[in-house]
């Protein structure tokens, strides 16, 4: 595919590769009284119409299957379990059951279902079994920015950032606020998002639209005897730019303080559920079309982010148990890429102390 020049079915072709016999499902979410519809949403429907028409399409010269488009209320919050049900051509079904029935499942949600998708691809290991990706917040404009993009050269820049994360036992990051942060990255292994999702994928078998990324879970201090060493202050930019500033002990968000009223929320946020404050992940992102655009979805693949709370579907130990309820679970990401009004420079440090230079101030230099 050409950079900048978005065509829908060689961008099926090129990602998805379906195969005749499978099955395809598109799921999209509805507004909620706790989530109002707005109108990115209500053009994301259409973007889905558009979509489910092209794999129809293709399907029918190709043989394979393209469901009617699953609808389900909006989750309680990104990254939340699925609701029981939907519904499928005017029917209710259970939304657990119909994606272990499915090849290959697209969600264009408004609330990321991220890590739904990836519970259902852990219930039916491997790619061939299913597959999925997740396109939170996705907007037409996007097409020809970050989802255009040259996926070989891709694929070859995740591959060599993810031999790095995977040789590091920490990670430096220095903000541009002046605060730093020490990430504990030791019995960790990182995940790579390379916007490869054929049935001869290896690994997990879910990539994010757009992609590319390379992430990692900082050790969440499971094994007995050893405490997790990830402390710091971590900065985080509001829309009306006050900056809360996270402290950050033990892997976990201990105290807020900062600007108001960003410290006001998030202390509200986190007092919900102490868990929240959980140090879920810290990616690289590297997709070449990616912009920052306000949303969190493609400000992350242009630079670094860190995501706080829920972390089992990045391969973590924090799940929906370990929260009060279902309506408290959340995983939410904070990008720091360069024209974002905080960034970074990152080192990653190896298990004899030896110190790789990523990122400075924003930019990429490995």
């Amino acid at each position: 595919m050409n950079p900048g020049q978005f065509e829908l079915r060689a961008f099926i072709d090129e990602v998805f590769a379906p195969e005749p016999e499978e099955r395809v499902l598109i799921l999209v979410d509805e507004p909620t009284g706790r989530t109002p519809m707005n109108p990115d949403w209500e053009a994301r429907y259409a973007l889905a119409e558009d979509w489910h028409t092209a794999f129809t399409e293709l399907g029918e010269e190709r043989g394979f299957e393209v469901l009617p488009i699953l609808r389900h209320a909006a989750a309680a919050g990104h990254h939340a379990p699925f609701p029981e049900s939907g519904r499928l051509d005017g029917r209710d079904v259970g939304i657990d059951d119909l994606l272990d029935q499915v090849s290959l499942a697209i969600g264009m949600h408004e609330v990321s279902m991220t890590s739904g998708l990836a519970m259902a691809s852990l219930r039916r290991p491997g790619a061939t079994q299913f597959r999925a990706a997740s396109a939170p917040l996705l907007r037409k404009d996007m097409e020809d920015a970050c989802l255009a993009i040259d996926y070989e050269a891709l694929r070859e820049r995740c591959a060599r950032l993810q031999a790095l994360v995977d040789n590091a036992v920490a990670a430096e990051v220095a903000f541009t606020t002046g605060d730093r942060c020490r990430f504990d990255l030791r019995h960790r292994g990182a995940g790579v998002d390379n916007g490869y999702l054929r049935r001869d994928k290896a690994g997990m078998p879910l990539i994010n639209l757009p992609s590319g990324e390379v992430w990692i879970t900082p050790y969440e201090g499971e094994i007995p005897g050893d405490e997790p060493r990830t402390e710091g202050t971590i900065p985080v930019a509001a829309e009306d730019g006050s900056v809360a500033l996270f402290r950050v002990e033990a892997n976990r968000v201990v105290a807020v303080e900062g600007e108001s009223p960003a410290k006001e929320f998030y202390r509200r946020l986190f007092d919900v559920d102490p868990m929240r404050g959980n140090v879920g992940e810290i990616a690289f992102g590297c997709n070449p079309g990616a912009r920052v655009s306000g949303l969190y979805i493609e400000d992350e693949k242009a630079g670094f982010h860190w995501g706080f709370g829920r972390s089992d579907f990045l391969g973590g130990t924090v799940g929906p148990a370990h929260f009060i309820d279902e309506s408290t679970v959340l995983h939410i990401d904070n990008p720091y890429a360069r024209d974002c009004p905080i960034t970074v420079s990152a080192d990653l440090i190896d298990a004899g102390g030896g110190r790789t230079p990523v990122l400075r101030t924003g930019s990429y230099v490995a």
